[in-house]
Parts: structure tokens; sequence; C-alpha cells
């Protein structure tokens, strides 16, 4: 099999599955919805992944797509840093846009750009679990490109309240960078590494959830929808395993990098030092984050 062969098979793949169900979506959207997260996830620097983003994006626009839409609600994280699943008190703003290709009665496909922020802090954690003691803290932006097929449950009734739920699940590609203030200064955490372990910041997921949708006239439809999203790292909050091997002596220079890492002393007079190996956060539980929230849409196919 030639690179060509090898690079456009999924796409050929996915295009010949969908013709087989009577599906006849466009190439260029196609291209975009498999390979935009693949790419994405391969940038380093945010702004790149915005900008590579918003010049790509109007060129895939020329394909034909059904639905233009917008996204505003809110995003939250479930990781080291929260001791309730999600965390309350942590809920931050989050928009997004989204433009939809509707391959059946039941069956879309739909491209996001979703940006978000997620946040944690040991201080919002129960006094009698001690890791308020930790004293950690993060915030973040989340900045994600995906693709996701939604299927509704029911066939939506005709007229203009027809509506139905719906459940979806794609592929995603985000960036993210964890970050924390000392002495009123905000600090990319990933830059120090705080357990001596460098991390990519821009990776790979993959979303599901379910939503409702309902017509609001033969031009546009308002709709609900919940997110989650399946990640492979556990550095969202840049916390998960244990202090670095060098904590002593980086702590004896007073580097900012074990200052930024062992965060106790702050709050806890005459606080023991880390000790190398010591346990930070929990390996074993990769992170996760979440969009809630509600979207309009615009009829925009012929």
């Amino acid at each position: 099999m030639s690179t060509k062969d090898g690079v456009l098979w999924p796409l050929r793949g996915l295009k010949q599955f969908l013709n087989f169900y009577g599906c006849t979506p466009d190439g260029r959207w196609l291209a975009f919805a498999i390979y935009s997260p693949i790419f994405f996830i391969k940038m380093k620097n945010k702004y790149f992944f915005l900008l590579t983003a918003f010049t790509v994006l109007p060129w895939f626009a020329q394909a034909q797509f059904d639905e233009f839409g917008t996204f505003v609600g809110i995003s939250n994280y479930a990781g080291d840093l929260t001791d309730r699943g999600l965390e309350p008190l942590e809920f931050n703003m989050a928009i997004g846009l989204f433009v939809r290709f509707n391959l059946k009665e039941r069956l879309a496909l739909k491209t996001h750009l979703y940006r978000g922020v997620i946040s944690g802090k040991d201080a919002n954690t129960a006094v009698d679990r001690g890791l308020w003691q930790r004293n950690l803290s993060f915030r973040s932006e989340i900045y994600e490109v995906g693709a996701q097929f939604e299927y509704d449950l029911f066939r939506m009734e005709n007229g203009l309240s027809k509506s139905a739920p719906f459940v979806f699940v794609g592929v995603a590609g985000y960036y993210f960078n964890p970050q924390a203030e000392l002495n009123g200064k905000t600090y990319n955490l990933n830059t120090y590494r705080t357990e001596g372990v460098e991390y990519s910041l821009v990776q790979f997921a993959v979303p599901f959830g379910l939503g409702y949708k309902m017509a609001l006239s033969d031009r546009g439809k308002v709709g609900i929808e919940l997110g989650w999203r399946k990640t492979f790292t556990d550095y969202l909050d840049d916390v998960s395993n244990s202090y670095p091997d060098n904590i002593r002596a980086l702590a004896e220079a007073n580097a900012l990098s074990s200052r930024l890492s062992y965060r106790s002393p702050e709050i806890i007079e005459n606080a023991p030092p880390a000790t190398p190996g010591q346990g930070r956060g929990n390996p074993d539980k990769k992170d996760w984050y979440m969009f809630f929230g509600l979207t309009l849409a615009v009829n925009v196919g012929k």
C-alpha cells in the first residue's frame, strides 16, 4: 500500500460505509471530520492550534453541510484536585461553534470547535479528608476540535414542535495548559516539571454524551447537550504521581519548581519537607473533562 493510499483509506472506507446506507456526504467535509482532531493533536502551541483551525475551517466550509450553530454553556473536570467527582465551585464558562451534516433521518455527523476552562484546588475538599494540606491548585483553558456521530433515539415528528433526545460519540483533539498562582504571579506548571516529568499539552480524547433538540422553525433548532471527554492523560491538573527525585535539592536551593510542586509550607508552619517518591496524586485514574450547555443551530443546507 502506498503512503497516499494509507492516508486515504479511512476516508474512503467511511464514505463507502455511508454510501451503502444511502448517505452521500461531501468528501471535504468527511476529510475534515476524520483528520482534523488527529492533525491538531500534533501541534504544540495554542496559537498555532487556533490559527490553523481558523485557516482550515473556511476551506472546508465550502463543503455542503446542513446546519451551522453555536454553543454556550459550562465546563468542568474530574481528577486529582476534585474530591467529589465534579466540584460545584469550579464550573466555568464555555463557548463554541459547530457544523452538522444530517446523514440520515436519525443520524448526523457534527464537527465542532469548543473553548472552555477547567480548574480545581485542594481548598475545596472536605477537612476530614486531609487533602487541603497538600494545598495544590490549577486553572487551564481547553481548546477542542472534534467530530462526532449523533443518533436520535426517536424520529422527530413533523411540525414546529418536533423534538428528540439523542446520544453521541466521536473523536477530538484538544490543547490545555495547567497554570497556578504563586505570590501574585501565574506560572505554566508544565514548564517547571513539578513531578519531574514532561507531558504534551496537546492530547486526544473521546467525547460522548447525550442531549435533546427541538425545532424552533423550519430554519432552526435549539438544544441542550451534556458531553464527557475520556482522556488518556493524568496531567490536566499537573498532578498524577509523586514528588520528583530531586525535590530536596530543589527545596534547599529554594527553586521555583520546588515551591510550585510542594506547597504545604504555605499554609502549614514547620511542614516537613517533601521526600522523593512521596505520593502527590493518584496515577491509577486518568483525568476527565466535560461540557454542558445550550446549542442554537440554523439550517443552511439546500
